[in-house]
């Protein structure tokens, strides 16, 4: 017998939400495997609806996952089975007219800051043909090329030269394009693409005589626009637990809902008047942050969310979860593999089934405004933790605060810049004043960020592991379930709340953590390096910093560092050098070691302005610096054959990393950055003593390792600090089959987290943060 349905929308009615789930993994499924592998699964799932046919929700379970995987199949197939696909698998060179969507800046690239957007490409000319598409390609300048490709408005018509290149078959697009020449314009933006463009110049022209902060900020919360926000600040919002405010999201449409609808009933606008001024605020909300696939899913999720929290009961608003996500992975299948949907849905479920009845406890004794602020954003950041843990390897302790303390700043900077933007192309002296109120706000939203990110237990790392993400999810549960009875009494919520403030004042630390003899120690970083040379009870030669300032700056803190006698980059590779504000932040650096190789200039610039007076020396082979029982020798570095050149040059940029023997209390360890075979190579050439006791394995045991470098220095302790996952398989298995072969043990970051050497009366200490 089929179940009946709930007799009350506030009851759980999970057939919804297992439709959801069945579409969901058929959308999945079928951007990933072969349209052959596809339509077995289809099939499959097509028998057995047939075979249950008398069990109705087995059924629509088949259906529902037979549909989602066929439609996104079909979108699969257009995408990748083209011509511009099969040209990007031969790695053609052609000449395209493409017509620019919205493009961003990432520092993450291993050549230097990069430039990348996608765009439809409308013609293109190659192998002596000419073909008319409509595929979307990927794009990409770096260099001196992206400034030029950055200056084009979005929307316009651009001819250039692009080098081709497959794009993965789970991507959304048809191909990658380097771009090999500047952009030749062919044809304006068209009226809307127009408009857009001169609404968002003129919020960015409204904001220009606000303070640094606020106006890198203000243009973020409205658009997601992030292009001026110091780097420093948008470190600060990851450790805060604050970057989805600059995030298009559901959240974010959620809170500006909010407040127009509040305004509204203040002036007396209620009733379908209210309810139309709420679509004219969504539709313009979608057209101004461009109408990308992502923009339409905040734009759905933040629709679900306040209906349910509004007008619907929890029960209720999970089935319209349910109805939209089904929705949207059927429109665009490969929302079912974006990180960001995933955090989307769960937020907008967690606030949906919690954040009501949290809401009604604390208000038994708070202002209904301040139970709901406080309410809304536990319940997000509980039901996403998991997620978010898995990504980044680590539980932020202090988000809760931060978002409790941001929610009622958010929705009025959001309101004034809404505003700001529309009255910019009439009025531009009123967006002015606009801006500057809304940047009063956010002004107070980047001392927030600060001061969060001040805490030295700000956050918690956390192992991202089966067992480690179960133990999580089972405590977000179980906070969970034990959340009413907190709210509920007032002496207990806030006892909560002064163990959390308390739990923040120092830096957490596992049982046995550091180690009290420690010597050298290799950070958890992610995807990069930073190594800790014990130069006394406080202090510590720092040797690289790794991507970002947080996790560095965390090491540092848990190890007790408040003295750095050098710090010293072996290049300047972001995940070298991007944390150098970490490493500066609350300490004083006394001098810097570097290669002399200034790019990328980005990187460069990045560290003169953390390190604006500390006195600076380029290493050459032979130099030696020391501090207490630390001394560190440059043995080898390779000049950099074309100084200046654009940032692309990444493969001899690493080879002129710094290679360095150092030695603390008689325990000597090789640090040689990101050398690749030709660095390793010159040396070796060099005649040096390479022998040491510690290995830390050159640029994150990726596969381009010179065996003889290897032997050499026939350690027996090999490290490897890598991040979880990460992009570029490292390390490679072949490394890992060499360096074991050398009778070196291996330890790795990503599965031990920080790692600890100290001397031992047989040997060497190995102590890890986490067992793997």
């Amino acid at each position: 017998m089929p179940t009946s349905p709930p007799a009350s929308g506030s009851e759980l009615d999970y057939r919804p939400p297992l439709l959801a789930v069945a579409g969901w993994a058929g959308a999945w499924l079928g951007t990933g495997l072969s349209p052959v592998q596809s339509l077995l699964l289809i099939g499959a799932a097509s028998l057995l609806a047939l075979l249950c046919r008398r069990r109705r929700l087995v059924v629509a379970l088949g259906l529902s996952l037979a549909c989602c995987a066929g439609l996104a199949t079909v979108q699969s197939w257009t995408v990748h089975g083209n011509a511009v696909a099969a040209l990007a698998d031969d790695g053609a060179v052609v000449v395209a007219d493409l017509e620019v969507h919205q493009g961003q800046l990432s520092d993450s690239s291993p050549g230097g800051p990069t430039w990348i957007a996608t765009a439809r490409l409308v013609a293109l000319q190659g192998r002596g043909q000419d073909w008319l598409s409509g595929a979307t390609v990927r794009i990409s300048a770096t260099g001196s090329l992206r400034y030029r490709w950055e200056e084009v408005p979005v929307g316009s018509l651009a001819r250039a030269t692009v080098k081709l290149g497959p794009a993965d078959p789970t991507d959304q697009v048809s191909a990658w394009g380097s771009l090999r020449s500047p952009p030749t314009l062919l044809a304006a933006p068209g009226p809307v693409d127009a408009a857009v463009n001169q609404v968002r110049e003129g919020l960015r022209t409204a904001v220009a005589g606000l303070p640094d902060e606020p106006r890198g900020l203000l243009p973020g919360l409205v658009l997601g626009d992030t292009s001026q926000m110091p780097s420093a600040l948008v470190d600060e919002f990851k450790i805060a637990g604050l970057t989805h405010l600059t995030a298009v999201s559901g959240a974010n449409l959620m809170l500006l809902l909010a407040a127009v609808f509040w305004i509204a009933g203040r002036l007396g606008v209620l009733g379908w008047w209210r309810r139309g001024l709420g679509l004219v605020t969504v539709a313009a909300f979608v057209v101004l942050c461009r109408g990308e696939p992502s923009v339409l899913r905040a734009a759905a999720m933040g629709l679900v969310g306040l209906a349910a929290l509004g007008w619907a009961s929890a029960g209720q608003g999970l089935r319209y979860l349910s109805w939209a996500v089904l929705g949207l992975v059927m429109f665009d299948p490969w929302l079912s593999r974006s990180v960001g949907f995933v955090l989307s849905v769960l937020a907008s479920a967690g606030i949906i089934w919690w954040a009501r009845r949290w809401a009604k406890a604390l208000a038994t004794w708070l202002p209904a405004w301040l139970a709901e602020a406080i309410a809304v954003p536990v319940a997000a950041q509980l039901a996403t933790q998991p997620v978010v843990t898995a990504i980044s390897n680590q539980v932020s302790v202090v988000g809760v605060l931060a978002n409790l303390v941001a929610a009622p700043l958010v929705g009025p900077a959001t309101v004034l810049g809404f505003a700001a933007a529309g009255v910019s192309v009439i009025v531009p002296p009123i967006a002015v004043g606009l801006a500057w109120a809304g940047g009063g706000f956010a002004q107070v939203l980047c001392w927030l960020a600060h001061g969060a990110a001040g805490f030295p237990g700000s956050t918690v790392s956390w192992p991202v592991s089966p067992v480690g993400l179960a133990l999580l999810v089972a405590c977000c549960l179980v906070l969970a379930l034990a959340a009413p009875l907190v709210w509920a009494r007032p002496w207990l919520a806030v006892l909560l709340a002064v163990v959390l403030v308390v739990a923040l004042i120092r830096a957490p630390s596992v049982p046995g953590w550091p180690p009290k003899d420690w010597l050298l120690v290799s950070c958890d970083v992610g995807q990069g390096d930073a190594t800790l040379l014990r130069a006394g009870p406080e202090a510590a030669i720092v040797v690289d910093t790794g991507p970002d300032p947080g996790p560095v700056d965390r090491c540092l803190s848990q190890l007790g560092i408040t003295e750095v006698p050098w710090l010293i980059l072996t290049h300047l590779h972001a995940d070298h050098a991007g944390g150098v504000s970490g490493v500066a932040k609350g300490r004083r650096i006394e001098r810097l070691l570097y290669s002399g190789v200034e790019t990328p200039t980005a990187n460069w610039r990045q560290v003169l302005a953390s390190l604006p007076e500390v006195p600076r020396l380029v290493a050459e082979p032979g130099t030696v610096v020391a501090a207490g029982e630390a001394r560190v020798a440059v043995l080898s570095r390779l000049a950099l054959r074309a100084p200046g050149v654009d940032d692309r040059d990444s493969a001899e940029e690493n080879d002129s990393s710094l290679v360095m023997r150092a030695q603390v209390a008689g325990v000597r360890v090789v640090l040689a950055g990101d050398v690749e075979p030709a660095g390793q190579e010159a040396a070796l050439a060099r005649n040096a003593d390479l022998t040491a006791n510690v290995l830390l394995v050159p640029h994150h045991g990726s596969a381009r390792q010179s065996e003889g470098f290897l032997r050499a220095i026939g350690a027996s302790v090999a490290l490897i600090s890598v991040g979880v996952d990460n992009d570029y398989g490292h390390p490679a298995a072949r490394t890992l089959a060499t360096v074991a072969a050398t009778g070196a043990r291996i330890f790795r970051t990503d599965r031990n987290g920080a790692i600890a050497i100290s001397a031992g009366p047989d040997g060497l200490l190995v102590t890890t943060q986490r067992s793997p």
